[in-house]
């Protein structure tokens, strides 16, 4: 398990990744296209669709003049909602990936990607199968256990998110998301 400033610096990381900054540097309000989904505006991924309380707090903080107070919140709230992912008891480098994943795709859909890589029924409920499996592969390294969750996020996004991978601009987006986080896991092997 991630130790609480690991889950933090992945928490950033997912930050820095989604951010739309200024030319100083300060993080900003997106106004998200109507083909997005998300709704209206976001704050480092932080929409109004999914998480409109939080996204209005934190554009309130921004267009109060206090970015990097809305930054440390937004990273505090990704951390929170993808802690989830910590109850899995993965290796380290897996449980930072699928941080990322829990952030994209909900935690739902990052313990179906973690379903689809272990092998086992993607219904997206953590039971005594996907633990068993968990178990008998916690000693894989790092590197597998990554290219079999990125092989899988992949799939599930073919299968379950097609609209998305219908758009090539998209998709091409999505990929080097994937491949990045990959790398940054690889940190926490």
């Amino acid at each position: 398990m991630l130790t609480k400033s690991q889950a933090t610096d992945v928490a950033q990381w997912i930050v820095n990744a989604e951010a739309r900054r200024d030319k100083q540097g300060k993080l900003r309000v997106y106004r998200l296209p109507a083909s997005d989904g998300g709704g209206a505006f976001e704050v480092a991924g932080v929409n109004d669709r999914y998480h409109a309380d939080m996204a209005h707090r934190l554009r309130n903080c921004i267009e109060s003049g206090s970015p990097g107070v809305a930054e440390a919140m937004a990273r505090d709230y990704i951390q929170t909602y993808t802690d989830v992912v910590a109850k899995w008891k993965v290796p380290n480098a897996a449980e930072a990936y699928l941080r990322d994943c829990a952030w994209n795709r909900g935690p739902k859909g990052a313990l179906r990607i973690l379903q689809r890589a272990l092998g086992v029924a993607d219904d997206g409920k953590f039971g005594p199968v996907t633990a068993a499996h968990i178990r008998e592969n916690a000693r894989g390294d790092a590197d597998a256990w990554l290219r079999l969750l990125r092989r899988a996020r992949e799939r599930y996004e073919r299968a379950v998110a097609p609209p998305v991978g219908k758009r090539a601009a998209l998709w091409a987006g999505l990929v080097n998301r994937w491949d990045n986080a990959v790398q940054m896991a690889r940190r926490f092997a």
